[in-house]
């Protein structure tokens, strides 16, 4: 299954400089936005995920392939 991230502010060094924050990351088969996370290596504060536009706050939804998911980090 393939999601497509894009990836705000200091989250953007999980991913190669010329992705410019954006890449389609292939996860295994019913995989879930903590999965997202662990495979991105990204243990930061999360501020917002957002999964086809719409606010996630449960880290163990099921993805679907084609999903988008833009991740924010918390800023102070």
């Amino acid at each position: 299954m393939r999601v497509n991230v894009k990836l705000s502010s200091r989250f953007r060094k999980h991913l190669p400089p010329e992705a410019q924050g954006k890449a389609t990351i292939q996860l295994p088969e019913d995989a879930t936005v903590a999965d997202l996370l662990a495979h991105l290596d990204i243990s930061g504060r999360v501020q917002r995920i957002a999964v086809n536009d719409q606010p996630e706050t449960d880290r163990a939804r099921a993805e679907k392939d084609g999903d988008p998911v833009r991740l924010l980090p918390f800023v102070v």
